[in-house]
């Protein structure tokens, strides 16, 4: 199990790592096969079929598979497509009965899909009947909903990523896999100008394109899609609007294409291009698919970006290797709106090593602040890479977990501890160490500085609490929604 919960971990950080689909092999028949399944997944494993499991076993797929349901569920509400939009609800409410009752979020998006939940025995749920919808804003339900399902899967690998070039390189590669592209490139350029960067996934057979090609290919058919839109042709060569490009596309052995606009607002920051060798229509569900990956691409672009300038900027200690306090709060704040964007929980967590005054008595402040530089080189050589570690105080370093909810943020304190007491050999640290742990309260109607306010407070107030318990003692406070709901 504990083989299992580290390549877990191991997947949200790099799915691509070599060696991942040996380790996963590895583990097969050894842990309970709900488990395994969950953890071959995050690597787009095929699994064998399985008989088909009860309500109970499906249960133990926890809040990553309401999160699923839920994000899909409100996709198709957004889209019109409210039968499958209901049939995602009723799922939901199979799994989790009731969990409406203390998630809001469920709870609105029952309402904005008109569905009352029943519980009653041998009851279905009854959707309410809806307004008559215009035609206009009707897309044909018969999307295929196994593309659709690949889309919560390759987000949440866009959000593992940490940087612009692994971002272009995740979508290009999920994209041209997962839909037998022969090639498929995703590419930054501002309009005007070069390419920056691209990544292009050829297929077996494709041979990998020019970069001269590329950045033509690239440059002609953005710009059309930021004047025309999302552009799809089954045959580029009788294409009138490709007609310029086309030489360059038949160089590639390109017949069929769809491009889309990666854009933030009005700010364009590059394009997805799709190719096939054959004749491929691109119908209008598949596209409408492909402009939701698109848009999250985009997201994880803005994510990776911020990511790079706070690693280019002078807010790193140079002798710890943690973050400078300074930057605590601004990059605090742009996690709980990425999180808050996603639907996905953020911890902060304190960890205060001693009393000072008493190290420097016993120590001599040299050797203290010595001892603090090895333990903050070690703190931030074991946390993931979208984890973020601060210079917290003289004798304190926080951590910001993302994508982690209380109780694993309790463990990652553990973690620190073992890490300390053997990686170090400083068995006083670990035992000394306090630590204090808060969860978020992530509310789309909550403004992101209340949340970061209430959170930052809480946090302190746990590590205080840990520290009047005694050496060694880690608190978690959890939120008074009252108390937090202050937008």
């Amino acid at each position: 199990m504990k083989a299992g919960d580290a390549l877990d971990r191991a997947a949200e950080i790099d799915a691509y790592e070599a060696g991942h689909q040996k380790r996963l092999a590895a583990l097969k028949g050894k842990i309970d096969q709900n488990r395994y399944e969950v953890i071959a997944s995050r690597f787009g494993a095929t699994q064998e079929q399985q008989p088909t499991r009860s309500n109970v076993e499906e249960k133990t797929l926890g809040a990553g598979t309401l999160q699923d349901l839920m994000l899909q569920a409100e996709i198709l509400v957004q889209y019109g497509m409210r039968n499958k939009a209901l049939e995602r609800l009723q799922r939901i409410q199979q799994l989790f009965p009731h969990e409406e009752e203390q998630n809001p979020e469920l709870r609105q998006l029952y309402l904005t899909a008109g569905m009352t939940p029943q519980y009653a025995a041998g009851a279905a749920p009854a959707p309410v009947p809806a307004a008559p919808t215009p035609a206009a804003a009707i897309v044909s339900e018969t999307l295929d909903m196994t593309s659709f399902a690949r889309v919560p899967d390759i987000t949440r690998k866009l959000n593992h990523q940490n940087t612009a070039e692994s971002v272009l390189k995740t979508a290009a590669t999920e994209i041209g896999t997962q839909w037998n592209l022969a090639r498929c490139i995703a590419a930054l350029r501002k309009p005007g100008s070069r390419a920056t960067s691209f990544k292009d996934f050829a297929a077996a057979g494709n041979e990998p394109a020019p970069r001269e090609v590329i950045e033509s290919v690239v440059g002609m058919i953005q710009d059309l899609a930021i004047s025309q839109g999302a552009l799809a042709s089954s045959d580029v060569m009788s294409s009138h609007e490709l007609r310029d490009v086309a030489p360059q596309l038949a160089s590639l052995g390109v017949r069929s294409l769809l491009a889309l606009p990666l854009s933030d607002g009005t700010d364009q920051l590059g394009i997805l291009i799709l190719a096939d060798r054959g004749s491929r229509n691109w119908a209008a569900n598949d596209v409408l698919v492909f402009k939701m990956i698109a848009e999250q691409v985009a997201i994880a672009l803005n994510n990776a970006g911020l990511r790079r300038l706070v690693k280019n900027l002078s807010v790193t200690d140079e002798n710890s290797g943690l973050l400078k306090r300074a930057s605590y709060l601004d990059l605090l704040m742009g996690e709980v709106r990425r999180a808050t964007q996603q639907s996905t929980p953020v911890s902060v967590m304190l960890m205060r090593f001693g009393d000072r005054a008493a190290l420097i008595k016993e120590q001599g402040e040299a050797a203290a602040d010595a001892a603090m530089q090895r333990l903050g080189q070690l703190v931030a050589a074991n946390i993931r890479q979208n984890d973020l570690a601060f210079r917290y105080a003289a004798n304190a370093i926080a951590i910001v977990l993302g994508e982690t909810a209380e109780k694993e943020a309790l463990m990652v304190v553990e973690k620190m501890r073992r890490l300390i007491s053997t990686a170090l050999d400083d068995k006083h640290a670990a035992d000394a160490l306090n630590a204090g742990v808060a969860e978020a309260v992530m509310r789309q109607q909550f403004d992101p500085v209340d949340i970061v306010t209430e959170v930052v407070n809480r946090a302190e107030h746990a590590l205080e609490k840990a520290v009047a318990e005694g050496a060694g003692k880690s608190v978690a406070i959890a939120a008074v929604l009252t108390a937090a709901a202050v937008a």
